[in-house]
This record gives C-alpha cells, sequence and structure tokens, in this order.
C-alpha cells in the first residue's frame, strides 16, 4: 500500500452564502450519508484542497461508488459508455473502472488485473475515488508544457502510472491473462501419457467487468498524443479521467463469524506524484468514517510490508494475537501483514485523536508495548505448553491403543490355542474310543461314543475323589492313635500334623476340619518361603502341632478383639521371639502368650509379629515357627525407633514397623523386613507350631 503525508485543508465556506441554501445543502449531505449504500454513487464532501511541504497545492472532491451496480444497470440500459450519465460529468463510467484498475495496476504490481477487477467488482465492495478538479488538470498540463521539448516522446512515468499496457488477444475487447512459460519438468511429472497433455477449461458465469479495456487503452493514448501534438491551449476534451484520478480506495462490508462487523480495506492507492500531500491520510480518515462505512467493529487491511509503518502512525496495530481474529480474510493475499483499527468507546474519528503530543502520551504509549510484549510471551509459553501436553496426550493414546491392539491380539491367539488344545483333546479321545471298540470288536459292540465319553468322566471324578481321600487321609488310622495320652497325628502326603493334648480329658479335636487347616497352612508356608530372594533352599513342613488353649483364654481372646477400634482386622502372623526363650514354646500351645514373651526391641516392648516365615525365623528357635492369630486392629505406622514404647497412641490398637532388620544390607525387598507389634498379650492367640527342614 502507498505511503502518504501531508494536511488535508478543506476550501473554507463562503461567507455570503445564504442560510437558507446551506441549510439545504446541509440536509441534503445528511440524506445522502445515510443513502451511500443504497446508492451506485455519490459524492462525499465538497472540494478538497491539499499541500504538501513545498506549498503545492491539489484540489479535488471525494466519490463513492459501487461499479457492480453501476455497470450491470447501465448494462440493462444498453448505455454503459454514455459520458452523460457517468458519476463524474464527462467521464462514462467504464473508463473510471478502467483508470481505477490501473491506478491499482501500477501500484500494486504483484496483483494481476483479473484480480483486481474482481476485486473492485465485488457484490459489497465500495470504492472511494479523489477526482482532481478539471480546470487545475488542464492548468499543470499547460505549466509542463512549458518545460518539455517539442519533438514527440515518451510521457514521464507519473503521468503513466494510471495505467498499464496488456496484452488483448482474441475478438472480445477484455483482459486476457498472459500465458505462463511451462517448467522444464513439466513432462517429467505429468499425470498423461499423450504429449499435448489434457487442458482443463473452467466455465465461469461470471461477468466480465474488463469489457473495453483495449478500447479505453487506445483513447488513453489518442488524448495523450493530441496533448502532444497540440500548438493551441489544451481543451477538457484532451483531459481523461486518467489525469483526473489523484486516490483511491476499495473497501468491503463482511461479518466474520456471524457477529463481528468489519470494514476489509482491500486496496488502496495514490498517484505517484499526488503523493505526500495528506491524499492517503485523507482517504484512511473516510474509510474509518462511520457516516461513510457504516457502523463496524474493526478495520482490516492487508498491508504491504512497506507500507505497515504508514498504517501504524494511524493507529492500526499488526498484533498477531489480535488479529488472528480476522485470519479468514486473508485467503487471497500474500506477502501481506494483517493489519487493523478498532474504534474507541466514545466513537472519535482517526487523524483527530490519534496523536496527542506529550511526554505522558509517549511513556504511556512505551508502557503499552511493554505490556503487550510481557502478554505475548506469557501466551506463547502457554501455547508451548499446551502443545507439549496434547502432544504427550497423544502419545499415550497411541501407547494405549498399541496395547489394546496387543492384548486383543493376544486374546485371539489364547482363543485360538485354547480351540486347538480342544480339537487336539478331541481327536487324543476319538484315538482312545476308536482303540477300545477295537479292542472289544466294532461289529458287537452297542455303546455309543457319548457314553463311552461319560465313562470316562466318571473314571476322572474317580481319580479326583481319591486324591482328595488321600489329602484328608485316613480315619482308620485316626482311630488307631485315638488312644495314645502324648497327642494324635494325621499324614498328608510327606507331612506330620500332631495334635498335642494337655490335659487328661478328651481333646477337642476334629480330624477332617483339622486336616484342612494343617494343608492350608503347610501351603502357605511354602509359598511365603519362596517370596524370599534370600532362601535358597527349598524349606518343607515336617510337623504342625496344634495348640489347645483353654476355652477361658479364647474367651478373653474374643473379649479382647471386639473392644480393639476395628475389630475386623486379625490376620495369622508368624511370632519373632521363641529364639532366646525356646523353653516357652510348650506353654505358649497350652496357655497363650503373657507378659514373659514380650520383647524388648529397637521400637519398643511388646510382641513382635512378621507375616513371612522367611523373616520370623531369623527371631526363632531353629527349625520352628509359632503361628498365632493376632488381633492387629487400627494399625499406626511408626518409623522413629524408641525402645520406651510401651503401648501405641491413642486411638490405635497395634503398630507396625519397617522392622528390625532394615538396617542390615542384603536383606531383599524392605516390605518383607515389616513388623507388627502389639502390646497386649489378650490380643494374641496362638494356633500352631510348624516343624520344618531345610534341603
Amino acid at each position: 500500500m502507498a505511503d502518504d503525508k501531508g494536511e488535508t485543508q478543506p476550501v473554507p465556506a463562503i461567507k455570503d452564502k445564504k442560510e437558507d441554501a446551506a441549510k439545504h445543502q446541509a440536509e441534503h449531505h445528511i440524506e445522502m450519508d445515510h443513502e451511500f449504500f443504497t446508492r451506485p454513487g455519490a459524492q462525499l464532501s465538497e472540494r478538497q484542497t491539499f499541500t504538501n511541504k513545498k506549498g503545492e497545492k491539489i484540489s479535488g472532491y471525494a466519490v463513492i461508488v459501487d461499479f457492480r451496480r453501476i455497470l450491470q444497470l447501465e448494462t440493462v440500459g444498453s448505455n454503459a459508455d454514455n459520458k452523460e450519465h457517468g458519476i463524474i460529468p464527462g467521464m462514462s463510467n467504464r473508463e473510471l473502472l478502467h483508470a481505477v484498475v490501473g491506478l491499482y495496476d501500477v501500484s500494486l504490481s504483484e496483483m494481476t488485473p483479473d484480480v483486481l477487477y474482481s476485486t473492485v467488482c465485488e457484490k459489497w465492495a465500495r470504492t472511494i475515488i479523489l477526482i482532481r478538479d478539471l480546470h487545475e488538470t488542464i492548468d499543470e498540463y499547460e505549466s509542463r508544457r512549458g518545460l518539455e521539448p517539442k519533438e514527440e516522446k515518451d510521457e514521464p512515468e507519473d503521468e503513466e502510472a494510471s495505467v498499464k499496457d496488456s496484452e488483448i488477444c482474441g475478438d472480445e475487447d477484455v483482459y486476457e491473462e498472459e500465458e505462463a512459460t511451462p517448467s522444464k519438468f513439466n513432462e517429467v511429472y505429468s499425470d498423461t501419457e499423450s504429449e499435448e497433455g489434457e487442458e482443463e477449461e473452467e466455465d465461469t458465469t461470471e461477468e466480465d467487468f474488463s469489457k473495453g479495456i483495449n478500447a479505453f487503452i487506445a483513447i488513453v493514448a489518442d488524448r495523450r498524443k493530441a496533448r502532444r501534438t497540440c500548438e493551441g491551449p489544451i481543451t477538457s476534451d484532451m483531459v481523461g479521467v486518467e489525469s483526473r484520478i489523484v486516490g483511491c480506495a476499495t473497501f468491503e462490508k463482511k461479518y466474520v463469524k456471524h457477529r463481528d462487523r468489519v470494514i476489509h480495506l482491500t486496496l488502496v492507492s495514490v498517484r505517484k506524484r499526488c503523493r505526500n500531500f495528506g491524499i492517503g491520510k485523507y482517504l484512511l480518515s473516510q474509510i474509518v468514517e462511520p457516516r461513510v462505512v457504516g457502523n463496524y467493529d474493526a478495520v482490516v487491511v492487508h498491508a504491504d510490508n512497506e507500507a505497515v509503518e504508514f498504517f501504524q502512525k494511524f493507529g492500526f496495530s499488526d498484533d498477531i494475537v489480535l488479529n488472528s481474529r480476522w485470519r479468514e480474510l486473508a485467503e487471497q493475499f500474500t506477502n501481506c501483514s494483517l493489519m487493523c483499527y478498532l474504534p474507541g468507546f466514545s466513537g472519535h474519528r482517526l487523524l483527530s485523536a490519534i496523536k496527542v503530543p506529550g511526554i505522558e502520551m509517549f511513556e504511556l504509549e512505551q508502557e503499552f508495548l511493554k505490556w503487550k510484549e510481557k502478554s505475548l510471551e506469557v501466551y506463547q509459553q502457554q501455547i508451548t505448553c499446551m502443545m507439549r501436553m496434547k502432544h504427550e496426550v497423544l502419545q499415550l493414546k497411541h501407547t494405549a491403543i498399541t496395547q489394546d491392539k496387543f492384548l486383543k491380539a493376544l486374546v485371539e491367539e489364547n482363543e485360538h490355542l485354547r480351540t486347538a488344545k480342544l480339537l487336539s483333546e478331541k481327536e487324543l479321545l476319538d484315538y482312545r474310543l476308536s482303540t477300545v471298540k477295537s479292542a472289544f470288536g466294532t461289529d458287537t459292540d452297542a455303546l455309543s461314543t457319548q457314553e463311552l465319553i461319560h465313562s470316562l468322566q466318571r473314571e476322572v471324578q474317580k481319580m479326583d475323589l481319591q486324591i482328595r481321600h488321600k489329602r484328608n487321609s485316613s480315619r482308620d488310622f485316626m482311630e488307631i492313635l485315638a488312644n495314645k495320652p502324648n497327642g494324635s497325628y494325621t499324614v498328608v502326603g510327606e507331612s506330620r500334623y500332631v495334635a498335642n493334648s494337655g490335659t487328661k480329658v478328651e481333646e477337642p479335636y476334629d480330624h477332617i476340619k483339622d486336616s484342612a487347616f494343617f494343608y492350608d497352612v503347610s501351603e502357605q508356608f511354602k509359598q511365603q518361603m519362596m517370596l524370599d530372594s534370600q532362601i535358597i533352599k527349598k524349606c518343607e513342613v515336617t510337623t504342625i502341632s496344634k495348640a489347645l488353649v483353654p476355652e477361658k483364654q479364647r474367651k478373653v481372646y474374643k473379649e479382647r478383639i471386639q473392644r480393639l477400634t476395628d475389630p475386623l482386622m486379625v490376620l495369622d502372623l508368624y511370632f519373632c521371639g521363641t529364639l532366646e526363650h525356646p523353653e516357652r514354646i510348650k506353654e505358649i500351645l497350652r496357655q497363650g502368650f503373657s507378659e514373659r514373651d514380650m520383647t524388648c526391641g529397637e521400637y519398643g516392648k511388646g510382641l513382635y509379629f512378621s507375616k513371612y516365615p522367611s523373616k520370623a525365623a531369623q527371631f526363632s528357635k531353629l527349625g520352628s515357627l509359632l503361628r498365632v492369630e493376632v488381633g492387629i486392629g487400627n494399625v499406626e505406622t511408626i518409623v522413629q525407633q524408641d525402645r520406651t514404647r510401651t503401648a501405641p497412641s491413642t486411638g490405635y490398637d497395634s503398630i507396625i514397623t519397617p522392622g528390625r532388620l532394615t538396617h542390615l544390607l542384603g536383606q531383599g525387598d524392605a516390605s518383607l523386613n515389616q513388623e507388627y507389634i502389639v502390646f497386649d498379650p489378650c490380643q494374641t492367640l496362638p494356633l500352631c507350631l510348624l516343624t520344618y527342614e531345610a534341603s
């Protein structure tokens, strides 16, 4: 976009103008303001005078034109080239269009004429044109002719700036785009096998507004030639619209996201020799004037990189975050900076309130720039964080999807293997059936396949019953040893389970129930021993001696459990304390625990227990472990060692500690070293004594 300087100086009104004429003119001007968008063309203001720093002056008046409507109306009336019905007296509207496009084409070389025609003639496009006074234009030509040689020569560059020669092809007088030179690699990546290739023709029904461009260029050349060869004064017929246009600006009124009313300044240009007169400033003041363009929320422009400073001087901002609201307007524009102007709350006009002198305004502007930079930095950091989080979520989602697919594949493979296994078992069963049939004779055998299957299933069930019977031992063997005074034996596999009788009365011993209990205790011992990686040898239970605690002691234990904060928290643990006093084992099995069995350890005086037999064995008699039912209730976690501790904190029934073996190196998993401590022997009930051997 062009950069312009200078001030606008309207001609003062004539003092002796009649009051009623002035009133009539004002009313007419107000009415014209309301009908800008209903009329195809109208005059915006009276004559304006612009002065540059050298004191030179240019006078003219501004008009607003809707080229699309004007040309369509004139096409219907067949008077498109009639100069009498033009917006500007003595000029045809079509020549005015060609002159405007020519000025844009010379100033904005990156845009082709076909794009300029379509932009200027858009449905909602309006163009503000500053027309120079006719007599002033003739006077300038006269003054310049006196300084030029009389021989025929080319017109200066600034005079030719209004039009640009174009190649016109065909019978119709319209603009046709030049054919681009094909690339040398065009045939390398051709999608067709033919030598000439296939050309796609686009059928367009859009009206071509460039009609008459060739005739317009020829008329301009004739007028130029007439001015050169004229010996007398230059007349008005030698001066065309291309000589009187000073500057122009095209804008469209759009709605962004159906809510923001935006004035889109698409094109703006000032004739080269008329720059630095403040004409560009005047055109911008008309663009931001609500009486001219209507009410709006923002004015948006795509400024050339060289014109960014020009628009910034008049309140336009190139803030990236702010202008992202209008990014959908930037589709057809390239190599431009998107800028916008936001009106004040009071609706002040541009240029009359933008620049206010004073150091305070300078400091305010600097503070505003600092705030904008910091806000942009914070925004960038937030976006960076969000983008990284987004990519991390996508990565996790991809990982989850991959794992899900892998699990599905494993499930399918598992189902496939199960099916294959069932088929193999069926084939084996069929083979056995065929063997049985061949053994008994297939001709005389009356048994069906289904009956043989049921028979085999009954045999399998019998085998299961035999295994269970072996685990539960023999009632006959129990009856033989029932009269022994020292206890009773139960044999399951290779282990012996003993129930001691401390008194001469009949012991409460249930063979079936205790056999299952002994078996479970033995299996749990094996599994818990395997959890400790420090245990290399295999440990097997050789005997289990059941504790026969008196009923009175059991009742005391049950009552104490009910008084716990959490009566449901009862665990089967291994006692860590028979190493120093192994002689207490028999007494514990008969009468239960007492204060004599307490250990003065690092975490206080109490009864120490562990979940794992491998750790309890380090504080117990070699080859023997006491399994105890312990009511731990509400457990308090303690890390600090305190040998003087004699009870848990208020509200707790026991404590759990890291264990006395934690400080030793090479003890494996730290969780295996944890110990429970109870300070009341009534919270414990001995279950049995395990005797084991390591192999």
